[in-house]
């Protein structure tokens, strides 16, 4: 590739602006957003592991786990290196790290791939713009599918630089955060055949058989294969995985995409010029952005996937890929290759890839944590209607400041619930030090307060139910129990064989009252609450605060009776 193609940043008009931009929004974020927010199920999840990981447990082997277990290790790594008092917020600094890295990987891949200068790219622009839509997808917390997109991301980024190596190290790892990245590094050997010849993706398939390799030595070595296979693998059924694979991409919204296409079409008929405010791609995304901000301020919620803006824009990458002639090719960086249009296919392609591979999943089925090469296929279709691809990226940014500070008017809404930003005014450090610089609402420093006085008053051997799942590590105990989220899908439905557990260890339950009733953690069936009923229905209530129920084991183990009355009247909801 002829770097001399990306030249022309240097004079590029708006780069200035751009990266003002780039510098700005992340350090707005950094110290308006991260603080913000946590909650007593997703939340804590990485960090009681991480802590698992840190007591000396092996995964599988000690404790449930049902995803390949890179992120632990990786979690657990950062954990230890961070300096006491600010571990939790930490945590949640890095998941924002890894989303801003991304963004710039993704960025720097398809700068290397296309050329951005005969575009009017601003590189630091579309990685500003990939970062704040993709952020805005997922609360700030640790989180698997970040690592997995945050090791995607780099491994492409290296493979467009002929780093083979690195590129399928990386990739690797990126199937070692979740099972569904593992056709990325698939994906970066065809890039590197077509690209770079033969011997590079030769290098690089035998750096990621390597890698899985290694890791699947370590499972063995420890004593944890078997457990590994089975916790692994039958969560997610073929029906399920071609929905969320394809049947999302055909029974998503259509309408934000018919009302761009409006009047493009009148435009068309009339044979008239379109102005290029009425372009397509910058209707589509001001639709987004105001059905995005109605539903904020009129609802008390945000949905990161709004109106189906990634399936569409992934839709539209696809057609690219396979038309690249119509699309990609005049803007390709290879065209002093064999197969240019390979090439440019090969490139959106993988990139767009790492996006789709985010959504195969049992639960978020959005491919939009890794927004930026969505929002590049945003400005090719801006560009192959005439106009600035430019336009189309700072409209995108600025849509997207707006809609999301809308919606973080009501921050943490995943789960949803309506909160407004000025009740997080308390510090969770005053309660737990770990904890320190975490911002959240009166409610949930009363959970902290009503945890620590139950842990103080009943010692280290305790589980809180269905979830609180980093009480073991603000607690600083050793796990009494084989998992910290005790739903029916993150014990792969082993409910027995945990409640069993359960009563073998003489747990001492914390309950919280808000979900005492709850069934299920969410609308899936296999997300339910089987292990947390069976000890409500069977244990013996015998305290109780403003939050949370004590539960002792029954003296003899008990199956499952029908029901049992609850201490008081509580209210159970899907999730706080």
């Amino acid at each position: 590739m002829d770097a001399r193609l990306n030249s022309g940043q240097a004079g590029l008009p708006g780069l200035g602006l751009a990266w003002t931009a780039a510098i700005a929004v992340p350090l707005a974020y950094l110290f308006l957003y991260v603080p913000d927010g946590m909650d007593s199920t997703d939340f804590g999840y990485f960090y009681g592991y991480a802590w698992r990981i840190l007591q000396g447990e092996f995964p599988y082997r000690d404790f449930h786990y049902i995803k390949p277990s890179l992120p632990l290790f990786w979690h657990a790594f950062w954990m230890a290196a961070t300096p006491d008092g600010i571990e939790v917020l930490a945590g949640k600094a890095g998941f924002f790290a890894e989303m801003l890295a991304a963004a710039w990987f993704g960025a720097l891949f398809l700068g290397r791939c296309f050329s951005f200068s005969r575009l009017g790219i601003p590189l630091p622009l579309l990685a500003t713009a990939g970062f704040v839509f993709g952020i805005h997808c997922f609360p700030c917390m640790p989180w698997h599918t970040a690592d997995g997109v945050f090791f995607a991301s780099a491994g492409i980024w290296c493979a467009s630089l002929n780093l083979a190596l690195p590129a399928g190290l990386l990739c690797a790892c990126s199937a070692l955060c979740k099972q569904s990245f593992a056709l990325v590094p698939l994906g970066a050997c065809i890039f590197l055949w077509l690209c770079h010849g033969r011997r590079q993706a030769l290098i690089c398939a035998a750096a990621w058989l390597a890698g899985m390799g290694a890791f699947s030595f370590a499972i063995w070595q420890a004593g944890a294969w078997e457990a590994f296979k089975a916790m692994t693998t039958g969560q997610l059924a073929l029906k399920e995985a071609l929905d969320a694979g394809i049947g999302i991409y055909l029974h998503q919204n259509w309408w934000p995409l018919a009302i761009c296409l409006v009047p493009w079409g009148l435009a068309r008929l009339r044979g008239a010029a379109l102005p290029e405010w009425l372009s397509p791609p910058l209707v589509f995304i001001a639709v987004v952005a105001a059905w995005f901000i109605w539903l904020a301020c009129t609802q008390h919620t945000w949905q990161g996937y709004g109106l189906a803006w990634p399936t569409t824009l992934v839709l539209a990458g696809g057609l690219m890929v396979f038309a690249p002639k119509a699309s990609t090719a005049r803007h390709a960086a290879f065209w002093d290759r064999p197969h240019p249009l390979l090439c440019a296919s090969a490139s959106l392609g993988l990139a767009l890839l790492v996006s789709w591979s985010t959504a195969i999943s049992g639960g978020y089925k959005i491919p939009a944590f890794f927004s930026t090469p969505l929002l590049f296929v945003l400005a090719l279709w801006h560009a192959g209607l005439g106009h600035r691809a430019q336009t189309a990226l700072w409209t995108a940014l600025v849509c997207g400041l707006a809609m999301f500070s809308a919606g973080y008017h009501w921050p943490y809404t995943f789960p949803v619930r309506p909160l407004e930003r000025g009740e997080l005014a308390f510090d969770a450090g005053t309660v737990y030090p770990k904890a320190a610089g975490v911002r959240v609402d009166r409610l949930m420093l009363e959970k902290l307060e009503d945890l620590k006085l139950l842990r103080a008053k009943y010692g280290p051997v305790y589980k809180t139910l269905p979830g609180f799942t980093l009480a073991y590590y603000l607690n600083g105990d050793k796990p009494s129990c084989k998992s910290d989220w005790l739903i029916d899908w993150e014990i792969n439905a082993d409910c027995d064989a945990v409640y069993g557990d359960l009563l073998a260890r003489k747990a001492v339950v914390f309950m919280e009252r808000d979900q005492m009733d709850a069934e299920k953690a969410d609308a899936y069936d296999r997300a339910g609450y089987t292990v947390p009923q069976r000890v409500r229905r069977s244990w013996q209530a015998v305290d109780e605060t403003r939050h949370f129920v004590v539960f002792m084991p029954p003296a003899e183990p008990v199956a499952s009776p029908a029901s049992a009355p609850s201490p008081r009247n509580a209210q159970g909801s899907p999730r706080p």
